[in-house]
């Protein structure tokens, strides 16, 4: 079985994790064969159960305000971009945008769920100091997952 056949991919659609896509479409030549694309959106920032999955669960956006239903139409439209371009490349996709308070506890429950060989995820590369602070859910991700961590840090 290829080292990385089976990847889950975190996304926030920042620059970062755009940034850490393109690692993500390299692992195509390292046996790479299934990507599990995974957006956590803050529950309490959008009014959704906790643990949700968007994709599974689309009548729940009926009761959402206009604004956050606009919100998550985008996202799941990001989503589907970065699905058609794996796709161009003859990977398979699973999308899944679930509702969440903890960002990382959820990316390690779905890489569970999922048997997964590696997660990619963009880190900032802050301070340790600032990251024992503040948190941060790359370090979070690391920290709990009982798969191989890829962190992709943007070169300044």
């Amino acid at each position: 079985m290829p080292l990385f056949e089976k990847v889950l991919y975190s996304t926030d659609f920042s620059p970062l994790a755009e940034y850490a896509f393109q690692y993500v479409k390299r692992l195509k030549s390292a046996g790479m064969r299934e990507v599990v694309i995974v957006h956590v959106v803050n529950e309490l920032s959008v009014e959704l159960p906790e643990g949700l999955d968007v994709m599974q669960e689309t009548e729940a956006m009926d009761v959402l305000s206009r604004a956050d239903r606009e919100y998550l139409l985008n996202v799941i439209e990001r989503a589907r971009a970065l699905e058609k371009d794996l796709k161009k490349e003859g990977v398979s996709v699973k999308l899944k945008i679930i509702a969440a308070s903890n960002a990382a506890g959820q990316i390690v429950k779905v890489a569970e769920e999922e048997k997964v060989n590696v997660i990619v995820i963009g880190a900032h590369g802050k301070s340790l100091l600032t990251q024992l602070i503040l948190g941060s859910v790359s370090l979070d991700v690391v920290r709990k997952a009982r798969c191989p961590v890829l962190l992709v840090k943007k070169k300044d």
